[in-house]
């Protein structure tokens, strides 16, 4: 499973800029929903298009690439893979 880890992109914004962003400073800047925001903070499995984290990356001037981490033990239903 792909994981976007938005809280540690709002806390390194915030070290690197010394602001920081509430979900509704972010949302409106990206013009991305709060809900989906805390939704991709908080839920595990939450499947985020491709263009909402572009939109946040483009915003917060972060490489996505530094906040994505793989989960090969699980498939996207949360469960356990068998490889």
């Amino acid at each position: 499973m792909l994981r976007f880890d938005l809280k540690s992109l709002l806390s390194d914004y915030e070290s690197r800029t010394g602001l920081r962003l509430s979900y509704d400073d972010l949302s409106r800047v990206t013009s991305v929903s709060v809900d989906t925001l805390k939704s991709l903070a908080t839920r595990e499995n939450y499947n985020a298009t491709l263009g909402t984290l572009e939109r946040i990356s483009i915003a917060l001037g972060a490489n996505p690439i530094q906040y994505l981490a793989w989960r090969a033990d699980q498939v996207d239903d949360g469960t356990k893979a068998d490889r």
